[in-house]
């Protein structure tokens, strides 16, 4: 999966920039700067190799390339590039993970229907 097949970024967060607090959004947003904050989008997430998020992330899709410490909860995928790293628990019905990529957590992929959402309970009961 590349940023070309979650579609069209809405929203640019660049290199060089800090963001603090939480990101709402309906369309697809990239990530190169850092981000101290929950991450949710109604369609993808693209964590570039030079970004950071601190909080959770929530989308349809989402691509990591750089690095997120914090939950995942990917409706229809996940993927994690050669370079990223991620630490946090991952709720997704499809998951991809490159060879050399740093993961600590849990993975829960049970065939219920996912949404995304704003937080992600860890705790939530399964079914």
């Amino acid at each position: 999966m590349s940023s070309e097949k979650i579609g069209s970024v809405d929203t640019i967060l660049g290199a060089g920039s800090d963001f603090k607090g939480q990101i709402i959004a309906k369309g697809t947003i990239r990530i190169d700067g850092r981000v101290e904050g929950n991450v949710s989008s109604e369609e993808g997430i693209i964590i570039g190799e030079k970004g950071t998020v601190k909080g959770n992330v929530s989308a349809k899709t989402v691509l990591i390339t750089g690095k997120v410490n914090g939950n995942v909860n990917a409706a229809k995928r996940l993927e994690i590039m050669p370079v990223g790293q991620l630490q946090g628990d991952i709720r997704t019905p499809r998951l991809a993970i490159a060879e050399g990529v740093i993961f600590k957590g849990n993975c829960d992929m049970g065939f219920e229907k996912f949404e995304p959402e704003l937080k992600f309970d860890p705790n939530r009961p399964r079914k």
